[in-house]
Formats: structure tokens, sequence, C-alpha cells
């Protein structure tokens, strides 16, 4: 990948912005690929949206004007997923201009499903499906422009099946930790449930789903063992549990009751040789060797769950990845009843 795309597209918005520079400077493939008429297109960033007074606002990636009217309005969502809160102020203000729905646009890098996005916003439009529509621009800087971006873009998804240690930003984590949601929520026992957000708290790619059980809850959640590191560290699964008071001390207390069941090794006995064959060092318990940040014993957080860490090898790819997660919710639902 050119080192210097990579670091200036390196998240949704820089996407969005590449976006508008090309509609600037070509705006013909933009018309087709929304099938507007003839007039002056104009492309705004980032737009606050309000439909009157008292009503829900939110930003929108971009909006189109045809001849100084909004014609179109479009989301990027290419590794987060969406929020409803956002979309109902896109909407309200829309139908206020008379935006019909066909012309809300919610926009991955490919045609894959995006997680809680409105069902009434076209999918019709894909990142890689707009980049391509400047193959044959007349503008000979939009022309090699987008098609280098498109390049990069089809990089980032091989990143995001292919090896772990080989991701090169964190946008292609995101994009792998997505589809690796969709794939293990289709098969998870029922009762698991997933969070849409796909982010932590510090805003890293990830994934969590839990089920409620008789103390509370068991939750597995995975994501890059050191984020603030990038991409230069191996993906880590938690296997926690988590009490409704979701305190350290009340946590702590649970996982001691059931550590045995939230050790590694018992995962990795249940889930069998071939999961076994994916994890860095299978027959350690998982818990805390030295006491540092939260409980001494335990991974976990402060109002979240404590447990174990169960560590994959760095070079998994995405169906690998998926196999040992998806062995991960099956394993939360053999969690010991009251």
């Amino acid at each position: 990948m050119t080192y210097g795309l990579t670091r200036l597209l390196r998240s949704e918005d820089d996407w969005s912005d590449l976006l508008c520079f090309l509609a600037e400077l070509d705006p013909e493939p933009l018309r087709a690929a929304l099938r507007l008429g003839s007039g002056t297109i104009t492309v705004r960033r980032e737009v606050r949206v309000r439909a009157d007074t008292g009503a829900p606002t939110g930003r929108v990636d971009l909006v189109i004007l045809l001849d100084g009217v909004e014609r179109a309005l479009m989301e990027m969502k290419l590794g987060a997923g969406a929020h409803g809160e956002q979309f109902a102020a896109y909407d309200a203000w829309a139908e206020a201009k008379g935006i019909s729905a066909a012309d809300r646009y919610l926009v991955g890098p490919n045609a894959d499903p995006i997680p809680d996005g409105p069902a009434t916003w076209s999918r019709r439009l894909t990142l890689a499906g707009l980049l391509g529509g400047w193959d044959t621009s007349s503008d000979d800087l939009a022309r090699p422009l987008a098609a280098r971006a498109l390049e990069q873009l089809v990089v980032l998804e091989a990143e995001a099946t292919g090896p772990a240690d080989r991701a090169s930003i964190a946008l292609s984590d995101a994009l792998r930790l997505r589809r690796l949601a969709r794939l293990t929520q289709a098969a998870a026992p029922s009762g698991t449930e997933f969070n849409v957000r796909q982010r932590s708290q510090m805003g890293a790619p990830n994934i969590c789903a839990w089920r409620e059980t008789g103390d509370g809850y068991v939750v597995a959640e995975i994501q890059r063992l050191k984020p603030r590191r990038g991409t230069d560290s191996p993906f880590e699964i938690r296997i926690m549990v988590q009490t409704p008071e979701a305190t350290s001390a009340a946590n702590g207390a649970l996982a001691d009751r059931r550590r045995e069941w939230l050790a590694r090794t018992s995962f990795v006995q249940h889930a069998g040789t071939g999961v076994q064959a994916l994890v860095t060092d299978p027959d350690h318990d998982g818990f805390k060797k030295k006491s540092g940040k939260g409980h001494p014993d335990y991974y976990g957080y402060e109002g979240g769950g404590h447990g174990s860490s169960v560590v994959l090898r760095k070079a998994v790819d995405l169906n690998e990845m998926v196999s040992v997660f998806s062995a991960v919710l099956n394993y939360l639902a053999t969690y010991p009843k009251q």
C-alpha cells in the first residue's frame, strides 16, 4: 500500500473528504451515481442538521446539492456501526427538505450489512463503486487519485480477511471485526446479545457479546491486546462475568466462585484441538500473574466484567478468528446454572 495514502486515508472522515474533493474536481461521476439531472453539483461535509427548534441534531457526512437545493445525503460507515439517534435527526431534517428515503445513502466499503443501520436508507452505493466512477473522469488529477484510492481500499479489504499481523491501520481491524460480528452473530446460541457500537470506550475496534445468567451476565469481548499500539499486538478475547452491581469487588467475588469455568484452559478443553492450535499458551489459565491496574487477579474493567484472557496467535486470519469467537459464544452458553 502506498505509505502516503495510508497516512491520509485512515478513517471514515478521511474517505468522506476524498469523495468531496473528487466531486469538486469532476462532479460528473457523482451525478451519474446519484442519478441527478443537469445543474451545478455542490458537496458539503459534516453538515449540522436539525429539522426545527427542539428537534435532535446531528452532523451528516455528505450533503449533495443541485443548483443550491439539497438533493441527497450520504453517511459513510466503513468500520463503525450505525447509531439510531443520529439517523433520527438526519431523517427529520431530510423530510423537512423533501429528500426521499431513496436519496439517503448509507455507504459501506462493500455490500456487507452495517450493524444497526436504518432499513429505510439506500444501500445501493458502495465506496468501491463510487471511486470506480472516476475511472473515465476527464480530470487528470481525479482519475489517478481515485484509482490509487481504490487500490488502497482493495488492500484494506484483503487486510481485513488475511493474517491479523499484516494489518496496517486500525480501519483494517474495524472492517475485520465488523465482518466477524456478522458471521458469528448469525450462528450464536439463542440469548446472545451483541453491542452494536463495535468500539471500546477508548474508541478502538471492539466486539462485545453477552448472555444473562442467574448471577448477572457472562461476557465475551475481542479486540487488540494493546489497542494503543495500533495493529502491532495480537488479538485478545476476554471471557468475563459481571454482576448487576458491576463493581470490581462484586465482579471479583463472582469470578472467584466461577474461576474454574473462567479459566482459559477450561475454554480450550471445551472448544477442542482446532481452537487450541489458534490460541497462544493454551495450557495457561489466562488469569493475571502480576498485579497492576484494576483487579489483582482478573482482567476486566471497573464497571464491567472480570475474568480471563485468551490471546490469539498473531497470524490468525478472519476465518480462524470466527472459529475461535464462535467457540467462545458457544462456551458462554455452558455457564454453570445456579
